[in-house]
């Protein structure tokens, strides 16, 4: 199958990256930002990214659409696609890409099948593909996912989990777990160490005996506040691993750094000074609770 347009709904830090790669590799990319925020339209303009002005168009246009947003929104997308695909009577393959439960994306793609168009179950594992060098990895479900296979070596690297619908999304969502649960751990240790005065012992310590898991810690912790607010999964095991997780996304989502986007974070902040933020959200948090 030849992919020649592909459209991505909406282009964020992930969309504009994955355009950027396509771009790179002669693919045209187009969307619809009617009504986006002025970040979006501004991540659009950097990537090239050709407004259609209507979901219509893009269902027209598009060889594929690659839905990359925030979770919550892709069932309300997925809708939005399929009115706009039978208001056409164009129906391009469309492909949901977002961090979502097995459950949530047959939803999405009960709407799809709504239309009539095929639907790829997905999961984008890795940082954009500017930043990963083309090595992000797109894993795909779903009776027919040729067309995001086609994107193979073309920015991407796509690799296919069977034809079940809901494997991709779990896929996404094991790796998910596991790595905001480790960087949640991680924070939540460092914090207790920053508010005891033994920052400086503890990354000593871990720079004898774990040096990978300090550098982890260097790069991740300062981090977790740009994405605290959607770094929330559904099990169909035990939560009880990530309660503790949570607590420590609705803390980071306290701090100052929260405000920032991934393209305007300070970059040059140390893990100290984001070890101060953090301190500051469990004092502030306990100042309100002692005052009811």
């Amino acid at each position: 199958m030849t992919i020649e347009i592909i459209a991505i709904l909406m282009p964020g830090d992930m969309g504009h990256g994955c355009a950027k790669a396509f771009r790179a590799n002669g693919i045209r990319v187009v969307t619809d930002l009617t009504g986006r925020s002025e970040r979006t339209l501004g991540l659009a303009k950097e990537a090239d990214i050709e407004d259609l002005g209507s979901l219509k168009e893009v269902a027209r246009q598009a060889d594929l659409v690659l839905s990359i947003l925030p979770p919550e929104m892709a069932v309300e997308q997925a809708t939005a696609v399929a009115n706009a695909m039978i208001a056409t009577d164009c129906r391009p393959p469309y492909a949901d890409c977002n961090a979502i439960s097995p459950a949530s994306t047959r939803r999405v793609g009960n709407e799809v099948a709504r239309a009539g168009a095929i639907y790829i179950d997905a999961g984008i594992i890795g940082l954009n593909p500017v930043k990963e060098n083309g090595g992000t990895r797109f894993y795909v479900s779903g009776p027919d996912t040729s067309s995001v296979e086609a994107l193979n070596g073309r920015g991407v690297v796509v690799r296919p989990l069977g034809t079940d619908i809901g494997r991709a999304s779990a896929m996404k969502m094991v790796y998910a777990g596991a790595t905001k649960g480790t960087f949640s751990l991680h924070a939540a240790v460092l914090t207790t160490a920053h508010m005891h005065g033994l920052t400086e012992d503890y990354l000593k310590e871990l720079e004898e005996s774990l040096p990978n898991v300090r550098a982890a810690m260097e790069r991740m912790v300062p981090r977790i506040p740009l994405d605290a607010r959607r770094w929330l999964a559904e099990a169909g095991v035990t939560p009880n691993f990530h309660e503790g997780a949570a607590d420590i996304m609705e803390l980071a989502d306290r701090t100052p750094i929260a405000a920032e986007t991934r393209q305007t974070v300070d970059e040059s902040r140390t893990l100290v000074q984001a070890l101060d933020m953090y301190v500051a959200a469990i004092r502030e948090i306990k100042s309100s609770t002692d005052e009811r």
